[in-house]
């Protein structure tokens, strides 16, 4: 119904001009009751949709004054013909009332509406009645009474939801799409000494702060690959600042066909890591993994640099793992909810060196088209990692060396000083030494970097991690790959393939190595003919040597059984020569004696 109408001809009443383009046939089919009614509040015209919801429908009601026919909460009070200001009180608007259906009924019997009114004017804009139009509310009513039973429904059962979560022993929380905490139940609050409407809306990496935050994160590999993970190792971070180890178990939530974030359910590990400490040693530490003496060294020292806020260096060949030291170490620090910002020296163009370090203003040089934060402000607070630092330009070095003395700098282009607390750890797989002699290095600066140094060995030099390390890679690849058959076992012939080489890229070439095996694999364990050519040998299409060992003995799947197979191996290949064998393992002569007394092995 339009919220104001020309003057109508209603089977030529009188007063009211005649309008040849009315046609009340419309009007009746109109699934709406409508009345119109004239100043003297005398009914012109009413519909049957009307006359059924007032009840007058074998009576004529044309003529007759409203007030005999309808009766509704508007008539007593509020009668838009009654106000002085009739074009105020008649402009078109919607309210809600009750209509009672005839005269002498209880209020029991009303009708709940909806009441359009609006003014009916003349050609000349004069107010001749009004026009009402109106429609049962019932249905309305029934369908929002519906919904607040089910809202009570839902509710009831979110609260046993909710009561169930919290009764659990593990975490469990969930975020949205965007990392931020949407839930924390009280097996989190318990674990973590933080309280839910502390986190809410605040990002899980700020809150929690794991080792596998930004780089191999279980809850967006979750949202990226859109299938769960299940017990990943991890340690978080708590209240206190304290590191509590846990597994991680993901999973996406949806509502209906549409995602609506993530859950992740945490179980703790302390018991579980403190009895495996126990029994093995420890093997694995914050994603380093070894049990070879050096490599439990640089476990110590990292534990030692924890309440330090000195500079470390970090020497090795490439793809030894100086990367993980360095986050381990900020991990382990007090600085481990700030920033950890990495930059590879040997990536940056040589003249751009001092803006990505420090910054620049805008106009400082051609290019800087606007302000830029240098690397050194990203991390204040936290730990810069200058990696292969060996590779800085020697103009730029003094410059570093005044920020790691005074932590203040200028951006290129400005004479502001800014001031900033970060820890510098520096990483190289050249001899600084050599570098130094050469005068491409500063040697104050070698003597600022180096107030403790970490050697990484190279993994010929650690080969008892070998095993250790094929099993992690062989679980990551299991994760990676989900719809392939996991693959367990290494045969003998492979493993002592793998045991041999020389492995020139350390550690990371020796992933690859899994990672390449893994996906060439088409049973359950890997066969020499699956390694990589780099590594046997031989061609890649070459044919397999299959013997009985291969194809009887089953791969050592235990650690000890891998420690033990390898021991022998080794003494094989040096007939015996204890200190060949140690060298080779890179252990003393005492630790070997302890390990040959394990696995009752003579020499």
């Amino acid at each position: 119904m339009k919220k104001s109408a020309p003057a109508m001809n209603l089977h030529n009443k009188p007063g009211v001009p005649r309008q040849d383009n009315f046609y009340p046939s419309i009007l009746e089919s109109i699934e709406e009751g409508i009345v119109v009614i004239g100043m003297d509040k005398k009914i012109i015209f009413i519909n049957k949709m009307a006359k059924s919801l007032i009840g007058v429908q074998n009576e004529i009601a044309e003529g007759v004054h409203c007030n005999d026919i309808i009766k509704t909460d508007l008539c007593s009070e509020n009668c838009p013909l009654d106000s002085r200001d009739r074009n105020s009180r008649c402009t078109s608007h919607f309210i809600n009332i009750n209509l009672y259906k005839r005269s002498g009924e209880s209020a029991s019997a009303s009708i709940p509406l909806c009441l359009n009114v609006a003014p009916l004017n003349n050609k000349d804009g004069k107010m001749i009645g009004i026009i009402e139009n109106f429609r049962p509310m019932s249905e309305a009513i029934k369908v929002i009474e519906s919904l607040e039973r089910s809202n009570i429904l839902l509710a009831q059962e979110k609260n046993r939801i909710d009561s169930f979560i919290n009764s659990l022993a593990d975490g469990v929380f969930t975020v949205d799409e965007k990392f931020r905490f949407t839930s924390f139940n009280k097996g989190m609050e318990k674990l973590t000494g933080l309280k839910e409407p502390d986190v809410l809306g605040l990002l899980c990496s700020e809150v929690l702060s794991g080792d596998n935050c930004g780089r191999e994160c279980p809850l967006s590999h979750t949202l990226k690959n859109g299938y769960g993970r299940a017990n990943i190792r991890e340690r978080i971070t708590g209240k206190d600042e304290n590191t509590i180890p846990v597994f991680i178990n993901t999973a996406i939530l949806k509502e209906g066909p549409v995602n609506k974030g993530l859950i992740a359910t945490i179980r703790d590990a302390s018991e579980i890591e403190r009895l495996k400490k126990e029994v093995e040693g420890r093997y694995q530490f914050s994603n380093i993994i070894g049990k070879s003496e050096r490599v439990q060294q640089i476990f110590e020292l990292i534990e030692t640099l924890s309440d330090t806020d000195c500079t470390v260096l970090i020497e090795g060949e490439s793809g030894t793992g100086k990367e993980l030291v360095a986050r381990a170490i900020h991990h382990e620090s007090y600085r481990r909810n700030k920033p950890f910002v990495k930059v590879n020296c040997s990536a940056i163009v040589e003249g751009l060196f001092e803006s990505e370090l420090f910054g620049h203003v805008q106009g400082a040089f051609t290019g800087a088209i606007k302000d830029k934060t240098g690397k050194f402000e990203l991390a204040d607070g936290g730990t810069i990692f200058l990696d292969e630092i060996g590779e800085m330009p020697l103009a730029l070095q003094s410059k570093l060396l005044r920020v790691i003395q005074d932590m203040e700098f200028e951006r290129v282009g400005d004479t502001k000083i800014y001031k900033v607390d970060v820890r510098v750890i520096a990483a190289t797989n050249r001899s600084l030494q050599d570098e130094i002699r050469s005068k491409k290095f500063r040697e104050d600066l070698y003597y600022r970097l180096c107030v403790v140094p970490v050697t990484m060995p190279p993994l010929r030099e650690r080969r008892e991690d070998i095993p250790l390390l094929i099993n992690h890679f062989l679980e990551k690849c299991s994760m990676k790959i989900p719809h392939r058959q996991r693959i367990i076992k290494v045969t003998p012939m492979a493993l002592s393939a793998l045991m041999d080489y020389h492995w020139p890229g350390n550690i990371r070439e020796l992933e690859n190595a899994v990672e390449h095996a893994y996906i060439r694999s088409k049973t359950n364990r890997i066969d020499l003919e699956a390694l990589p050519s780099s590594v046997t040998g031989k061609s890649a299409s070459a044919p397999q040597v299959t013997t009985a060992q291969d194809e009887e003995g089953a791969p050592p799947a235990g650690r000890e059984d891998m420690e033990r197979f390898f021991l022998e191996k080794i003494i094989q290949k040096y007939n015996g020569n204890k200190t060949r064998v140690a060298k080779e393992l890179g252990v003393s002569r005492t630790t070997l004696w302890r390990k040959l007394k394990k696995h009752n092995l003579v020499i």
